[in-house]
């Protein structure tokens, strides 16, 4: 194990690193008069734990949140006062406690979502999460939607519709995950050394109906998030309890056809010790495009819970998801342009691919009786990928084109655990500490780049070998609150062990690599009152590169480090209108990357980029909710000449909004948009990728256990591009090579009608 570290981090600095940490967690209660409240917060209908809620005590800035459990344990000086409950969409209750009094079991009865009841929590690091409130008020019916849901954050899908999605976020084009953390329940997403791309996270194997909650951050300031977070992270929560059963059947244009069902298997609560459930989705589409794109999506999702006792729950999940498509690729400006090449043509038909997914996963969390919490998650996940591409078509082989083939099988092996405590000191300080590890192993097995024709002919290789990657992490992180104020403190650890078995080669030559990274953060907020926040955010991230690329490279940076630093303000202006601003800057060591496309690696320098983040969310009247997001930033190389110096494809203006009819007499729907500025596709300006706005729109129907649905996206059949790069290829066997912007078309007018049935 003493060669998985680099020579600078010795044993005896992970001692100390660990025995701090221990320290801050198991300081002897004697020196601290507190009392622990513990307590339960269910849906008083069917039991089901509620996530998420708040949990405060009257008159003070003292409070937490239930976690997935429902469950909530808070800390206080108070031995008996009044706790504040309040859930969107339900009741808010005031529960008189006491600390001589054992767990206590909240009801809450369903009401009409009021922004009123949301208040600005200074206990956390993330204390307003918005797309809670989005969640709440807007239904999701695809991954894509899912993914949208996050403040500022924009996808392009390149072709075909299994790819994973291309992301945007704070000035970044993070390609399919780069620069962007994405985990589900704690199973992380994004695939390292991945064949197609550094960071890859392809989120179709989530059921979009199973998404409970969404918590995101942006920027570098959160120490139990490591590799890829330096734009932000984004975890998807699904639901843990199904309340009803649910079957969904969806039809659309372009031989769209979606079909989904959610089963109780048990028909018993977590208050009753156990629960159990699947849910399946069967999704179909040739999609708007000439060639047929032939897209099959299956999933399904299981998950058992168990109360063991009081003091311990388990949680296991598996899931499975199977996908192929044929893709229509890319195509040039100029031939659309000129009229040559319809926008839904392809100059290389037989691009697609297949890919597979299965996740295990098992959780324990024990709440002890020193109100400690301890999580212990180990996971699974069994891996396929194959893809075929052609972005320059006949520019490097006039004869045969260029298309490409990208393959890999991994295993991805991995541990999370983390202890939480909570102190109080001198009465009116709190502290919460929360230690952590982590342990994570991808093996690739045979990860391909192959030279190819028509799919089923291999004109030449390119890359073909082994890939084993293995992180240790450790983090810790210490908040403290005294009335008004928050400062918290977090330190994160990561070791990175690479190897490439290189089997082009006749000797099969294995090269590695190891490297390690401290990440230090700091966080303040400022509660002025429960309706307004001033925060202050420090921090360092960082993403890894590419095995292939850092064991064969001393000179390139192997986790390119992010520093970021954010000053904003939450505020309810009125009870009903939420504000959320911020400036911030990001400086990034290297935006080098793997391109997996070419087999090779992109070299680039440092850069810069800062910005303005803004959030409206306004509930007008009970039953009509408008909000938008407005996001502006600005990027450059620092030591290229001006001119010179832009980041391809960065996003500069962005905005997301609309106005959702939330439940008056039976009815719900929305009409939103979605705006991106022009920007330049190349370091020198020289290509333009194009701006739009698209307008969506949906309704629905509720009456007893059905509700009918009716949606159309791009209402008024905009045309615009989706996924934009600029670059040179050659467009037939006899053409000469050219340099122009490339592009996948965005979807035009798309009517899709839905059943679902609950019972």
């Amino acid at each position: 194990m003493n060669d998985f570290l680099p020579e600078s981090l010795t044993w005896k600095k992970l001692v100390v690193f660990a025995f701090f940490g221990l320290l801050l967690a198991w300081i002897p209660e004697s020196v601290y008069g507190h009392h622990v409240i513990k307590g339960k917060v269910v849906d008083k209908v069917n039991n089901s734990p509620l996530s998420g809620a708040s949990v405060t005590i009257k008159d003070s800035f003292e409070g937490t949140i239930t976690d997935e459990w429902g469950s909530f344990t808070l800390t206080t000086e108070h031995d008996e006062g009044i706790l504040i409950v309040s859930f969107l969409g339900y009741r808010t209750q005031e529960i008189s406690f006491s600390s001589h009094q054992g767990l206590i079991n909240v009801l809450m009865e369903t009401d009409a979502i009021d922004l009123e009841d949301v208040y600005i929590d200074g206990s956390h690091v993330t204390p307003l999460s918005i797309a809670q409130i989005d969640v709440n008020i807007r239904s999701v019916n695809s991954s894509q939607d899912v993914l949208r849901v996050v403040p500022g954050l924009f996808i392009a899908q390149h072709a075909g519709g299994g790819k994973s999605e291309q992301i945007f976020l704070r000035g970044f084009d993070a390609d399919h995950g780069t620069d962007v953390n994405i985990s589900v329940d704690g199973l992380p997403v994004n695939m390292v050394s991945q064949a197609h791309g550094q960071g890859y996270a392809d989120l179709h194997w989530v059921i979009p109906e199973l998404v409970h909650n969404i918590e995101f951050g942006k920027g570098t300031y959160y120490a139990e998030r490591g590799d890829f977070t330096t734009a932000g992270y984004v975890e998807f929560k699904t639901l843990g309890f199904l309340d009803k059963n649910m079957i969904k059947v969806e039809g659309g244009q372009f031989n769209t056809a979606r079909t989904v069902g959610m089963f109780n298997l048990l028909n018993e609560s977590l208050n009753e010790k156990r629960n159990a459930f699947v849910a399946m989705e069967y999704f179909t589409t040739d999609g708007p495009f000439d060639d047929p794109q032939n897209l099959n999506r299956f999933n399904f999702f299981a998950r058992y819970n168990e109360a063991v006792n009081q003091s311990n729950m388990l949680s296991i999940s598996a899931s499975l998801f199977n996908s192929s498509w044929d893709q229509s690729g890319q195509i040039p400006q100029s031939l659309v342009e000129d009229g040559s090449l319809s926008r839904w043509g392809s100059l290389d038909p037989t691009e697609g691919g297949s890919t597979s997914r299965m996740n295990l996963s098992a959780k324990l969390k024990t709440l002890f009786d020193n109100d400690g919490v301890l999580t212990n998650q180990i996971y699974f996940t069994r891996y396929n990928f194959d893809l075929y591409s052609n972005f320059t078509f006949y520019l490097n082989d006039s004869i045969n084109g260029d298309q490409i083939r990208q393959k890999e099988s991994r295993n991805l092996i991995g541990y999370n655990a983390s202890y939480k405590k909570s102190f109080l000191f001198a009465g009116e300080n709190k502290i919460d500490t929360e230690i952590g590890a982590g342990f994570r192993l991808d093996d690739i097995d045979d990860s391909q780049l192959l030279h190819t024709k028509k799919r089923y002919e291999v004109i030449d290789t390119t890359n073909y070998g082994d890939i084993n990657e293995q992180n240790l992490n450790l983090f810790g992180k210490i908040t403290w609150q005294k009335k008004k104020w928050m400062v918290n403190l977090g330190l994160r650890f990561d070791a990175f062990g690479f190897s490439y078995l290189d089997k082009t080669e006749v000797d099969k030559i294995k090269s590695s690599k190891t490297q390690a990274i401290v990440s230090p953060k700091l966080n303040v907020a400022f509660n002025a009152t429960n309706r307004f926040q001033l925060y202050l955010k420090f921090g360092q991230g960082f993403h890894s590169n590419d095995a292939r690329v850092v064991t064969r490279n001393d000179s390139l940076p192997t986790l390119a480090k992010a520093q970021g630093a954010d000053f904003g303000l939450i505020w309810k202006p009125s009870p009903r209108v939420i504000l959320n601003t911020a400036i911030w800057q990001m400086n990034l060591e290297s935006e080098m990357v793997w391109s997996g496309d070419a087999g090779t690696w992109e070299p680039s320098g440092r850069t810069r980029r800062e910005g303005i983040d803004f959030s409206l969310r306004w509930q007008v009247v009970d039953w009509l909710f408008f909000d938008t997001d407005i996001n502006y930033s600005l990027g450059r190389f620092v030591d290229e000449p001006e001119g010179s110096n832009y980041i391809p494809l960065a996003p500069e203006w962005t905005s997301t909004g609309g106005f959702t009819l939330n439940s008056i007499r039976n009815w719900s729907g929305s009409v939103r948009y979605r705006f991106m500025s022009d920007r330049p596709a190349d370091e020198i300006n020289s290509v333009t990728a194009f701006g739009y706005t698209v307008f969506d729109t949906k309704i629905n129907y509720a009456h007893r256990n059905w509700t009918f649905g009716i949606s159309a996206e791009n209402l008024f059949n905009t045309k615009w591009n989706e996924a934009q790069f600029a670059g040179d290829y050659r467009v037939s066997q006899t053409s000469e090579p050219e340099y122009g912007l490339t592009f996948t078309p965005g979807t035009p007018f798309y009517l899709k009608g839905s059943v679902r049935y609950q019972f």
